[in-house]
C-alpha cells in the first residue's frame, strides 16, 4: 500500500509541475512519449500538457480544465472521467498558489527518476515473459536496446542551444525565496536563493539561533515551506515559546514586559550608528491563548497553511541521513520545503564508520551541501565560531572552529559581530566571512537594529 500510495504521489507531483510550472513542462516534453506514467489517466492529463505546450509555449493552468470538460464530452471511458476529474478538482481554484511554490528543479529531478522507474518495470515485465515463452533472444535484444531517458540531475545539456535550460538558470537560479527590506535587502541580495546554502557563524549566545527563526518566519509569511530542524540547541518547548513570541510579538518573560523597539537606525560617516527606540509596555507575559490566537489571525490574514514543520531532536541525536529520511516521509505527504532549517550543523550526531575528528565535520558539512542541491532549496543553519572570536570586533574565515573546510562547502558564510557597547545600543552587525558569488568584503558591515525579547532580529537595518 506504501509504495502505491508513494507513486500516485509521484505521479500527482509531476502532473502539476506540468500543468502550473513552464520550466518542468518545457523540460519533460523534450523527452516526452504517451506511456511514460503508469496510470493511463495521467498519461492522458500529460499528453494534454505537453500539446499545450507546443501551441502556445506555456504551462496550460487552469485551462486544463477546459480541455479535460472538451475530452470528456466525447469519452466514454468513465473511469478515466471520473479518475482525472477528480485530480482537477483537487486543483480548482489553486494554480497561482501551486505555480508559485512549484520547486521546478525538484520536479524535473523527480520526474527523471520516476519516468525511468516506469520504463524499467515495463521492461522488467516484457523480459520476463519472454523468458515465459521460451524467446531468450527477444529478452535478450531488449536487454541490449533499453537506454536511460536523461531528465533532470546528471543529464547531458547543450550548453549554447538549450533553450530552456538557459532560460531556467536565469529564472531560478538567482531568484530570492526569502527577502528583506532596507539594508538587509542589498546586504543579502539574491543569495537567499534555491541551491542555496547559507551559515551564520559567531560565538555561543550572539544570537545564532533567533537569526534562524527569523528567516524561517519570514519565509513563511513570504508563503514558502519551511522545514525547521531543531538538533538539541532547545528544547521543543522553548522554540515553540520563540515562535509564538514572533507571531503574536510578545514578550514571553515576566522580566522583559518593557521592551525596547528599535524605530530607526541612522549611519554617519565614520561614527557609530544610532538606534532610536520607543518603549512598549506590556501587562502581562504571553499565555498560549493569546499565542494561539495571533496564529489564527495571522494564518489566515496571510492565507497561509501548513507551511512550517517543525522536528525537534536531543543534542547529538539527529543526522544528516535522519533528515533526509524526515524529508522524504514529508515528500510523500506531497509536503516539499522550498527552506530547510537546522539548528545547528554543529551538534548533529557525527557518527560515521571510518570517520574521525575532523572528517567527521567535513563530511556533515558536504552532505548538508548536498541536500540543498539534490532538493533544490536554500538551506541555512549555523556554526560555532573560535574562542579567539570572543575579543575579535569583525568575523574573519579565520575564526572558524574545528575545520576551515566548513567554508568551503557553503555558498555563504555569515558573521554575527557585536562589541558589549553595540550591544547596549541594540544592534548588531553582520559580514560576509566567505560568499561564493559576486563581489563581497569581509570589512564591510550591514548595522542591523534587533529586538531579542520580541525575537525580531531585523527590526531595521542599514547597509
Amino acid at each position: 500500500m506504501k509504495i502505491q500510495k508513494k507513486s500516485y504521489d509521484e505521479e500527482r507531483a509531476i502532473l502539476i509541475g506540468m500543468i502550473v510550472d513552464k520550466i518542468v513542462l518545457g523540460r519533460i516534453s523534450t523527452k516526452y512519449d504517451k506511456r511514460m506514467f503508469r496510470s493511463p489517466w495521467a498519461n492522458r492529463v500529460s499528453f494534454w500538457c505537453v500539446d499545450y505546450w507546443k501551441q502556445y509555449r506555456k504551462a496550460p493552468g487552469p485551462h486544463i480544465q477546459a480541455i479535460f470538460e472538451s475530452w470528456a464530452a466525447d469519452s466514454k471511458n468513465k473511469e478515466a472521467i471520473e479518475l482525472i476529474e477528480l485530480f482537477l478538482n483537487s486543483l480548482s481554484r489553486q494554480y497561482t498558489r501551486l505555480k508559485r511554490e512549484s520547486n521546478s528543479e525538484y520536479i524535473i529531478d523527480l520526474a527523471g527518476k520516476y519516468f525511468n522507474k516506469v520504463r524499467l518495470e515495463r521492461l522488467s515485465e516484457a523480459i520476463e515473459a519472454d523468458v515465459n515463452t521460451g524467446d531468450i533472444e527477444k529478452a535478450i535484444r531488449r536487454t541490449a536496446s533499453y537506454q536511460k531517458l536523461n531528465i533532470g540531475v546528471g543529464t547531458g545539456i547543450d550548453v549554447f542551444s538549450d533553450t530552456d535550460v538557459i532560460r531556467a538558470a536565469f529564472e531560478q537560479e538567482h531568484e530570492a525565496i526569502i527577502k528583506y527590506n532596507q539594508g538587509l535587502e542589498k546586504f543579502f541580495g539574491d543569495r537567499l536563493e534555491r541551491d542555496g546554502f547559507i551559515a551564520f557563524m559567531g560565538p555561543d549566545k550572539r544570537g545564532k539561533s533567533f537569526w534562524l527563526l527569523d528567516m524561517a518566519f519570514r519565509a513563511v509569511i513570504q508563503k514558502r515551506k519551511v522545514a525547521f530542524f531543531e538538533c538539541g540547541d532547545l528544547s521543543q518547548h522553548q522554540i515553540m515559546r520563540r515562535f509564538m513570541c514572533r507571531v503574536a510579538k510578545h514578550p514571553i518573560s515576566n522580566r522583559s514586559l518593557k521592551v525596547r523597539y528599535p524605530v530607526d537606525i541612522e549611519l554617519h560617516e565614520d561614527t557609530p550608528p544610532v538606534v532610536q527606540h520607543e518603549i512598549k509596555r506590556y501587562n502581562e507575559r504571553l499565555t498560549w491563548r493569546k499565542a494561539y490566537r495571533a496564529c489564527k489571525k495571522l494564518t489566515q490574514k496571510r492565507r497561509i497553511k501548513s507551511l512550517l514543520r517543525l522536528s525537534c531532536h536531543f543534542n547529538d541525536t539527529l543526522s544528516v541521513e535522519d533528515i533526509r529520511g524526515i524529508l522524504e516521509e514529508w515528500e510523500r505527504d506531497g509536503w516539499i520545503p522550498d527552506v530547510i532549517v537546522i539548528d545547528y550543523a554543529d551538534i548533529l550526531n557525527m557518527d560515521y564508520l571510518g570517520l574521525e575528528g575532523r572528517d567527521r565535520i567535513d563530511h556533515t558539512w558536504k552532505q548538508l551541501r548536498r541536500i540543498s542541491q539534490e532538493r533544490h532549496c536554500l538551506l541555512l543553519t549555523a556554526t560555532q565560531s573560535d574562542s579567539a572570536a570572543y575579543d575579535a570586533k569583525q568575523m574573519s574565515r579565520k575564526h572558524f572552529s574545528n575545520d576551515k573546510r566548513k567554508n568551503a562547502h557553503v555558498t555563504g558564510m555569515i558573521g554575527l559581530n557585536q562589541t558589549p557597547k553595540e550591544k547596549e545600543a541594540g544592534y548588531m552587525r553582520l559580514n560576509w566571512v566567505v560568499l561564493r558569488e559576486g563581489w563581497y568584503s569581509e570589512r564591510q558591515s550591514c548595522y542591523v537594529a534587533t529586538c531579542f525579547e520580541l525575537a525580531n532580529m531585523a527590526v531595521r537595518s542599514v547597509f
